[in-house]
């Protein structure tokens, strides 16, 4: 492995290894604690962003708990065999209300765990069960709709918008969330505007492949650098013939992705909470 130095403020800009007859830079090799710097990351941005509830999956039990409910937290896992749906209703409370099930919803175990008392009563505790259970209906019956308004709000965030709409609500009621994020809109003027790192290769995921948008051609690529099996570092290639992308680019292009991953995640975060009739979560949320 090259001689790495941390003291080196950015790494990526340091031609650390191979140049075209031109004397570009081809590779450069990037320790795993340098390879995310907030140099490289863009400005945030504050996104508005709506999502659709239809009227047949609204959740009125909602309006029963709200109450109860300070900055709530709601995590939902679902899955083929196993599922569950559990609330955290403050960020100071030690306490979890959990619906957990197998196979079927209609079957859920409800559950509360607290490391001090909940505080609710015996009425109060079962319109939490009735409302994790009408939610978690809700939220299963809604998933296809929810993966689409996440797929729609990055594509219109990476698009450069700044307010993002679903193109036809119908009679759904439409929700907003704030959301903030360093995802960037298109390069103006730059030779690959729009820029997806894709997994070529279930068994080598070690390797990640930069493909422009507009044309699916291969940009370069991002290889993991292990140690013992430990990730120590990641190598950034430009492809062959390609002479307009620099290393730098390519790992510039890496943290994008990395941004619009954590959008899709604040974006579901904020579906989920909103298909199960509460407010967006606050820890999403780019201000009032």
């Amino acid at each position: 492995m090259p001689d790495l130095n941390p003291e080196d403020l950015d790494p990526a800009e340091r031609d650390l290894t191979g140049r075209d007859a031109g004397g570009r830079p081809l590779t450069v090799l990037v320790p795993r604690e340098h390879d995310a710097l907030p140099r490289r990351s863009s400005s945030w941005r504050a996104v508005r962003a709506w999502f659709t509830v239809p009227a047949t999956a609204a959740v009125p039990e909602a309006a029963a708990v709200q109450h109860l409910l300070t900055d709530p937290e709601l995590h939902w896992a679902p899955g083929l065999r196993r599922g569950t749906l559990a609330v955290l209703p403050s960020p100071s409370a030690f306490t979890r209300a959990l619906l957990a099930w197998e196979w079927s919803i209609d079957a859920a175990d409800f559950s509360v765990s607290s490391a001090e008392p909940t505080g609710w009563s015996a009425d109060e505790t079962r319109a939490v069960e009735a409302w994790l259970r009408a939610a978690a209906a809700a939220l299963q019956q809604q998933g296809e709709r929810i993966d689409d308004d996440v797929r729609r709000v990055v594509d219109d965030v990476a698009a450069g918008h700044d307010e993002t709409r679903p193109a036809a609500a119908g009679s759904a009621r439409l929700v907003e969330a704030r959301l903030g994020t360093g995802v960037e809109g298109p390069a103006v003027g730059a030779a690959h505007p729009r820029v997806d790192v894709v997994l070529p290769a279930s068994d080598d995921p070690g390797r990640e492949v930069f493909v422009d948008t507009a044309d699916g051609a291969e940009l370069g690529e991002r290889r993991t650098v292990a140690v013992d099996g430990d990730p120590v570092a990641f190598r950034y290639t430009v492809a062959d013939g390609v002479d307009d992308v620099t290393p730098r680019e390519l790992a510039r292009w890496h943290d994008q992705h990395l941004q619009r991953l954590l959008l899709a995640d604040d974006a579901r975060q904020a579906a989920v909470h909103v298909v199960a009739g509460i407010a967006p979560p606050a820890s999403v949320g780019y201000g009032a």
